[in-house]
């Protein structure tokens, strides 16, 4: 019996090769291709890993299945890969401590105004020993998690290391789990959100999450308060958000993830959120550590083997509800 092809949808190092060659030896064999040589390796290939566009999603003859190496999947077209019959399968918690870290170092960068007082000491400035410069502690702070998973809970366990108390958000109400003190239902999110010194945001895009944090949310929260999205830019309301930071809603925010992303001339926010002095802006680094790709390569090898082995595979996502 002829042995399935795999394709990974970008130029794989060769440490990430050997990943997928070692886990499915027997299996199938792997190639790595990009740009043109894409479209031709990935017309006879059984299963794809990375993103595809929609013209290789056409070309593809043979495909159905394609394992996302990567938490979100807000970049695949959802509508043409059910069309052709392809399962599509995230690696949601692979880079979730990763992730959680970087969300901590945000909030932390906040209180203690790391970017701004680095800034003034590089001017050949100064910053005096007045209440007016206080920073802030963590500790005794409360942070809501809007997307209490993974990530979230990841979340969460570090800041009560911390001394924090921490409201988690989810779709809907569940039982408290030893790091969050409660998790209620998106239906709350404006209730909890005044409680917030930080609301951190973890969630996936879906039709759903898009523009869930708007300006009722943004309003409800305390003008000492801070935003943090690690999740996907359009999560928040970009609009509403410019509002909040220019006339004083919030305190100010940290951004990890953006509305659009070059080349797109608009890139990150067109109505330059990113500029803002009491903003923070990462380009979506938060996940990209060494140790979280590895992770990530290891699930996603690991979960093309069971596809290929017949068994269902992790991750799969439900083109109805892609939460």
């Amino acid at each position: 019996m002829a042995k399935s092809k795999v394709v990974l949808a970008w130029d794989a190092k060769q440490w990430e090769l050997r990943i997928f060659e070692e886990k499915l030896k027997g299996l199938a064999s792997v190639v790595s291709a990009s740009g043109n040589r894409l479209l031709e390796e990935i017309v006879d290939a059984d299963v794809a890993v990375g993103r595809l566009s929609d013209e290789a999603v056409t070309a593809a003859r043979r495909l159905k299945f394609v394992q996302a190496p990567w938490a979100g999947v807000d970049g695949f077209n959802l509508e043409l890969l059910r069309s052709k019959g392809v399962m599509l399968a995230s690696a949601k918690g692979c880079n979730a401590r990763s992730v959680a870290e970087h969300a901590l170092a945000l909030m932390l960068a906040l209180a203690k105004r790391v970017v701004q007082l680095s800034e003034r000491v590089k001017d050949g400035g100064w910053v005096p020993w007045s209440e007016e410069t206080f920073l802030d502690d963590l500790e005794g702070k409360t942070v809501v998690i809007l997307g209490y998973g993974n990530i979230g809970r990841e979340l969460a366990r570090m800041c009560r290391c911390l001394g924090m108390r921490v409201i988690g958000v989810r779709r809907q109400t569940a039982e408290p789990d030893g790091y969050a003190e409660r998790v209620v239902g998106l239906g709350e999110l404006e209730k909890v959100a005044g409680e917030a010194d930080f609301l951190v945001v973890t969630l996936p895009l879906t039709p759903e999450t898009r523009g869930v944090v708007g300006r009722r949310v943004l309003k409800a929260m305390k003008p000492t308060a801070y935003l943090v999205n690690v999740g996907r830019g359009a999560v928040v309301d970009e609009e509403a958000l410019y509002e909040a930071l220019t006339k004083g809603w919030i305190a100010g925010a940290a951004l990890d993830v953006w509305w659009s992303y070059p080349p797109d001339p608009n890139a990150p926010s067109r109505l330059g959120v990113h500029k803002l002095p009491n903003v923070i802006a990462t380009p979506h680094k938060a996940g990209w550590t060494r140790e979280s790709r590895k992770r990530c390569m290891e699930f996603a090898a690991e979960n093309v083997a069971r596809y290929l082995k017949g068994e269902r595979p992790l991750n799969v996502i439900d083109y109805d509800n892609p939460y």
